[in-house]
């Protein structure tokens, strides 16, 4: 099975690329997402990227709209928390179906469902870049941790056409190789906001 696993804080570009099943969507792209939604909103960029590599709901979501899957939020409300939509095991069978993007907000972590056949049956599997790879869930315990206050799950339904193949960059690479190519700047973009925050703050 597909699985990218977490060198650094990118959790929200590996959760994408988890429920994808490819790389084809990368860092590139999520500092153009940050960059749309700065253009579209006025909201700057460093709301949205941080040093760590660690991207906000909106610039995964934006991410995922610019390769023109759709994308909506499977609680309605987040006290009462109410699934809308089809159910789960309805969704599985959906060939538009790419999964579901978790944000879990209590440990700041991205991770994501999607619908694996095996043998003719379509089983939902549980991603989590900071494991050791995709773990089978059912769909009564994935709903009942979407709805669940303690998980505080805030589950996007992902529908669209496949994108092409591309293989997850930390796949048989050296683990010395991995932990250099992980210390990465982040974007021009985000460089020239931070420096001009610092400065506007003064000594």
């Amino acid at each position: 099975m597909f699985f990218a696993k977490q060198k650094s804080n990118r959790c929200g570009l590996h959760a994408i690329q988890n429920v994808l099943k490819t790389a084809a969507i990368d860092a590139q792209d999520m500092q153009k997402a940050c960059q749309t939604i700065e253009k579209n909103t006025g909201d700057p960029i460093h709301n949205h990227e941080s040093l760590s590599g660690y991207w906000s709901v909106s610039a995964v979501l934006q991410a995922l709209r610019s390769r023109n899957f759709e994308v909506y939020a499977a609680i309605e409300s987040r006290t009462e928390r109410t699934w809308v939509g089809p159910p789960l095991d309805t969704l599985a069978k959906d060939p538009l179906f790419k999964g579901i993007v978790l944000h879990q907000p209590i440990d700041r972590h991205f991770t994501c469902i999607r619908p694996e056949t095996i043998d003719g049956t379509t089983h939902l599997y549980y991603v989590d870049s900071q494991s050791q790879g995709p773990i089978r869930i059912s769909p009564r315990l994935a709903l009942r941790r979407c709805l669940s206050k303690a998980y505080s799950w805030e589950p996007y339904v992902i529908r669209g056409e496949d994108l092409e193949y591309v293989k997850p960059s930390c796949i048989d690479l050296p683990e010395t190789y991995i932990q250099k190519k992980d210390k990465v700047m982040p974007s021009s973009d985000f460089m020239k906001e931070w420096r001009s925050f610092n400065e506007s703050r003064g000594p």
